[in-house]
């Protein structure tokens, strides 16, 4: 009777199994191939809320990792216990170790995928690869990271271990968009303070631009006061001689550069950009050495590291620092794109006359010309998009599962001084090339 009753169940959990199975496949096909932008803007967006989805992903996961991986592990074979991320359970008192792992992992993921969209832009695809199949590219991260979990933990730990240094390229890339905002946050207040001035008269035009001024120097005052607090926090708990050097040298360089900038020798200096670097520098001094290995100092805060990226990547995804002209800013649709030359052509034909057919043709290909040079802009702008945030993600990685070690110290100290110069060279470059616009 067990028998007659299971049967027909078997059977119909068998071919209901087999239908969602293909509905499933099926309906996961056809979403993969959704998700089709037509504008560049549209493209930066996905790939920023690409590195926000991983991020979560991967903070979600590895935070809840020891409630779930080792008891699966476990599960398994005994002579599988080795498999993959289950070499963690050899290190059942190292809970990190699930933690990292699933961080790397995770994180890798989007950095393959981020180099196979670089490698497609530079073979003439970056239409392609920046504009189709966008949700694809957020379950392939999934997927990947699933995959991930069947490889050695030693290739993660190696990827791990380039991230912790690798990082430093990011934060010193990152200091040309804090430079710009502090260059943009001064001039900005500042031409409201003239505003505010011309819009009144006598006495309400002194206060109206007092006013403003008053605020630029408040907010430089603040940051300059969370600098001094922030190194002298540094040197009294650090007992490195390393450490104790880098952070008064950093400082000292700051207000040297500071002072500069306040000169009338440099008329595009100012006080706010300079307490903006200032502040930048001494928190990349604060990471710099939470990377060292010693017990006295403390790791940085995550969410400071986190924060600042964020601010970053939005800031780059919306545009801010292109000129407004950039053919990587404007949002011509892909159809247009793709067929403006001819479609140009076929007007030309219908209301042109016989004679001015060598015009039309003329025009056709400087439109072909004009088309070319917003392809290569296209294929440059969305290179640089997948080279960022391929350097994010490495950055992301180290804050997430941070690692100390002396090689990681010294590239991040690196990462101090070259955000220095870099500032330097903001401030004495319209005085050395003088035939170049900086404006």
């Amino acid at each position: 009777m067990g028998s007659v009753v299971s049967g027909p169940l078997t059977a119909l959990a068998t071919c209901l199994g087999s239908c969602l199975g293909g509905c499933i496949a099926k309906g996961c096909c056809a979403l993969a191939g959704s998700g089709n932008v037509n504008n560049a803007y549209a493209a930066r967006c996905v790939m920023l809320w690409l590195q926000v989805f991983t991020t979560f992903l991967a903070w979600i996961c590895s935070s809840t990792s020891t409630k779930w991986l080792p008891s699966s592990c476990k599960s398994l074979p005994e002579d599988l216990h080795s498999l993959g991320v289950c070499e963690c359970l050899a290190s059942s008192e190292d809970t990190d170790c699930w933690k990292d792992q699933i961080v790397y992992r995770t994180e890798a993921s989007l950095v393959v995928i981020l180099l196979c969209l670089l490698l497609m832009a530079v073979s003439g695809c970056a239409q392609a690869a920046a504009r189709s199949h966008s949700v694809a590219k957020f379950m392939l991260v999934f997927f990947i990271s699933l995959v991930s979990l069947f490889i050695p933990n030693s290739v993660f730990a190696t990827f791990g271990t380039i991230c912790s240094s690798a990082a430093a390229i990011f934060l010193a890339v990152q200091s040309i968009f804090v430079i710009d905002f502090g260059y943009t946050w001064a001039e900005r207040w500042f031409t409201h303070a003239l505003e505010a001035q011309r819009r009144e008269i006598g006495e309400n035009a002194r206060r109206a631009k007092t006013a403003w001024l008053a605020s630029i120097l408040v907010c430089a005052a603040l940051l300059l006061a969370i600098s001094l607090t922030l190194c002298i926090y540094l040197y009294v708990r650090s007992t490195s001689t390393s450490a104790r050097i880098v952070d008064l040298v950093a400082m000292l360089i700051s207000v040297a550069l500071l002072v500069v900038s306040i000169l009338d020798w440099c008329e595009h200096g100012s006080l706010l950009c300079s307490a903006v670097v200032m502040t930048y520098v001494l928190w990349l001094v604060y990471v710099a050495v939470s990377t060292l290995s010693e017990e006295d100092t403390r790791k940085s805060p995550t969410w400071v590291g986190l924060a600042v990226c964020c601010f970053f990547l939005v800031a780059f995804a919306m545009g801010v620092g292109k000129s407004p002209g950039s053919s990587s800013d404007q949002d011509t649709a892909l159809v247009d794109a793709e067929r403006g030359a001819h479609t140009e052509m076929r007007a030309g034909s219908q209301e042109e006359t016989a004679a001015g057919g060598q015009e039309s043709r003329s025009g056709g290909d400087a439109s072909q010309e004009g088309n070319r040079g917003e392809g290569a802009a296209q294929t440059s702008g969305f290179s640089l998009q997948c080279a960022v945030h391929a350097a994010a993600a490495l950055y992301i990685t180290s804050a997430l599962a941070p690692k100390v070690s002396s090689f990681t110290y010294i590239a991040h100290v690196a990462a101090v001084f070259t955000s220095l110069g870099l500032y330097a060279w903001s401030l004495i470059a319209p005085k050395v090339l003088t035939s170049r616009n900086f404006n």
